[in-house]
């Protein structure tokens, strides 16, 4: 299959318009950048779909597409790109991000470690009551609000920080691979 036909593949594969969401972008579906094979449709489709896919544990690929509409990367990279992350892998980069946010907000993962175990012992001993409330919507919000205020900070700094990092360095790993790929093209010329 040459390239042009490839490209149209994958236009009519997209349909656009088939997604309400998607429609305010329909004009901009035939834009040859969306589509493009350079180095920069496709570095900054890998940094999208890497960014998003870490960033978001639901529907990376749209954000991923959404965003290669607004910066005129390639939509097929960008979509590709997101499955860095899958649901086996996706706790264990969420626990980096976590261990990753508690370093950058000083909070010592030792501390942390041993503040839970401590809370877990006193949760098996009152495992009884919790049962018996579990039931309660009431007891819900104040305990989603405390993990909430305790974790979410370091987790959503390490997350944000993960994903731009990895992101830049899809990014750049792109631009050096396409021209070590380009300077050994030359040479075989």
């Amino acid at each position: 299959m040459s390239k042009n036909r490839w490209i149209e593949y994958l236009k009519n594969l997209a349909h656009i318009e088939r997604y309400p969401f998607l429609r305010p972008f329909h004009h901009r579906a035939g834009d040859h950048a969306l589509w493009a094979w350079n180095r920069d449709a496709v570095a900054r489709g890998v940094a999208l779909g890497v960014f998003f896919g870490i960033l978001t544990p639901v529907a990376q690929i749209v954000f991923a597409i959404l965003g290669a509409i607004v910066l005129r990367a390639n939509i097929a990279v960008a979509a590709g790109s997101t499955l860095i992350t899958n649901p086996f892998i996706l706790p264990f980069v969420y626990l980096a991000a976590f261990r990753i946010g508690l370093v950058l907000t000083g909070r010592v993962a030792d501390e942390v470690a041993g503040a839970e175990q401590a809370e877990a012992l006193a949760d098996v001993a009152e495992s009884e009551e919790a049962a018996a409330r579990a039931l309660e919507v009431t007891e819900w919000i104040p305990t989603l609000v405390d993990w909430t205020t305790s974790i979410g900070p370091p987790l959503l700094i390490g997350v944000l920080t993960l994903a731009v990092s990895a992101a830049l360095a899809g990014y750049l790993l792109v631009h050096l691979l396409w021209a070590l790929f380009a300077g050994l093209r030359r040479r075989r010329r």
